[in-house]
């Protein structure tokens, strides 16, 4: 038997697919009927700016970057527009707690963090077809058996397992 932790398997599956468009530079995005306008401090303006690049080639489409406020006119496919501002914010607060000495780099962080946004949580129900994909996508995965932050993805159980734990 297998026991999977479906918001890992999920930030493992969203990870490896955002670390691909950023090597390949080549995101598919979708525009936005009506622009998104967030205010940030000057700090996290600048931090925005540094992984302006990164986050266009996860397929974001900012149209203006101005004093205090970031104009979105496009985000990445399957990304809900509420949750933009959550993975923006989520982001800057990953790069301000990032150690410096870390060899990882701001395409790995950038990556991490949003699959850690958009990552279904714990416990949340999904349909059968919805957990089939699941498991199929995790296991079409470079490395599926760990989540991008070296967490256990899922465990296995032989039937003699079972045995002993009711002797």
């Amino acid at each position: 038997m297998m026991i999977l932790d479906q918001h890992r398997a999920h930030q493992r599956i969203l990870y490896e697919g955002f670390l691909k468009h950023l090597t390949i530079k080549e995101a598919v995005s979708q525009q936005l009927l009506f622009p998104l306008t967030l205010e940030f401090t000057s700090t996290e303006m600048d931090l925005l700016l540094q992984l302006k690049e990164d986050l266009e080639h996860t397929g974001f489409v900012f149209s203006s970057f101005k004093d205090s406020a970031i104009e979105i006119t496009g985000v990445p496919v399957n990304v809900p527009e509420s949750e933009v501002s959550i993975i923006l914010e989520q982001l800057i607060s990953d790069v301000e707690q990032e150690v410096p000495d870390s060899n990882f780099s701001a395409t790995d962080l950038l990556a991490k963090s949003m699959a850690k946004s958009l990552a279904i949580k714990t416990g949340q129900s999904l349909t059968r077809l919805e957990q089939e994909d699941l498991v199929n996508s995790l296991f079409a995965c470079k490395e599926p058996s760990v989540s991008p932050t070296n967490k256990v993805t899922f465990i296995t159980m032989r039937v003699d397992d079972f045995d002993k734990k009711f002797m």
